[in-house]
């Protein structure tokens, strides 16, 4: 004979209407969410990015779920795990160091500006206004190329630095300021002559280049490098006398003006030796070809001589002299 189901106790019954509801909420709410301590759980990098911890906490740079993250939350478990299972410290990307220029021999002083060598591997050697070599980072924004324009930070202190490349320094002129690779001879420039000084009697860097095609004669007639109104003029140049050049005056000086270089005359005219005892200076430009006498010269001057440069060369410009 088969006995009656015993009928539950009141606490029983309890018991068992609370799971069954709690059942059928859990269905209605959704998962079951922990009571998770603040940094008391570690990561599940198995879960992927963003899925690593419970809701409402974050993954710390060290492999715990926190609320609060120190790192501001970035997710590190699709990252390199160390044995334990958290993430690995990656250090921060560096710049890659400055290269020196291979089979170079550096001169006397803390470091070489053309050799590239004796600074840090990301510092560049140069050269300050006050002719003092410096080992400074590149500063500010981009490397602009060769002859395009730069900025000097801190000019004339021994931290003086600019945002020319490696190898090459912001130099000034009367125009603006513009990037110099520096060079020992001429071989090291691309058609230009290593004959320009940062520095009066300092280190040299390449001159601008030459421009065959301008034409170094006086007033409007001074052609091939931008208006007549604009900064740049065509000169002889006084390193290779047979060439012309687009420069900016640097002195800007009338004739018979003492001069170094044939932009430290005015448009027009070009720096003589004329080894005479006298120091070079500054005599206006004419055309040889026009006749065999006084040229383009104007009135007063006896003829138009071949020019040789300065210091006096050995080679002349085939068209182009100066008024004496």
């Amino acid at each position: 004979m088969t006995s009656a189901p015993r009928p539950l106790s009141s606490s029983r019954a309890v018991r068992a209407w609370t799971v069954a509801l709690l059942l059928a909420g859990g269905a209605a709410i959704g998962c079951y969410k922990p009571n998770v301590k603040d940094g008391g759980l570690r990561c599940n990098k198995d879960a992927g990015a963003g899925k690593s911890c419970p809701e409402g906490f974050q993954c710390n740079s060290d492999g715990f779920c926190v609320k609060h993250p120190s790192d501001g939350g970035v997710d590190r478990t699709d990252g390199p795990v160390d044995a334990d299972g958290g993430p690995v410290d990656v250090p921060p990307e560096v710049p890659p160091c400055y290269d020196a220029r291979p089979n170079c021999t550096p001169g006397p002083g803390m470091c070489d500006p053309y050799c590239q060598t004796g600074c840090g591997c990301r510092e560049k050697c140069s050269i300050n206004t006050k002719e003092n070599l410096t080992c400074q980072p590149v500063s500010g924004s981009g490397m602009p190329a060769i002859y395009e324009a730069c900025v000097i930070q801190s000019e004339g202190a021994a931290n003086q630095a600019d945002n020319c490349a490696p190898g090459q320094v912001c130099v000034t002129d009367n125009c603006a300021r513009h990037c110099y690779q520096f060079c020992r001879n001429d071989n090291d420039c691309t058609n230009a002559a290593c004959d320009r000084e940062v520095v009066d009697g300092g280190q040299k860097v390449c001159d601008v280049p030459y421009v065959p095609g301008c034409v170094p004669l006086q007033g409007s007639a001074n052609t091939g490098c931008g208006p007549t109104t604009g900064t740049m003029s065509c000169y002889l140049s006084s390193a290779h006398p047979d060439k012309t050049i687009c420069d900016c005056p640097a002195g800007a000086g009338g004739p018979s003006t003492e001069c170094k270089h044939s932009r430290d005359c005015n448009r027009g005219l070009a720096c003589v030796d004329r080894q005479d005892g006298y120091p070079p200076r500054c005599w206006a430009v004419c055309d040889r070809t026009v006749d065999a006498g006084t040229g383009t010269c104007p009135g007063g001057a006896s003829a138009c001589h071949p020019y040789y440069g300065n210091p006096m060369g050995s080679v002349a410009h085939p068209r182009y002299g100066y008024c004496y």
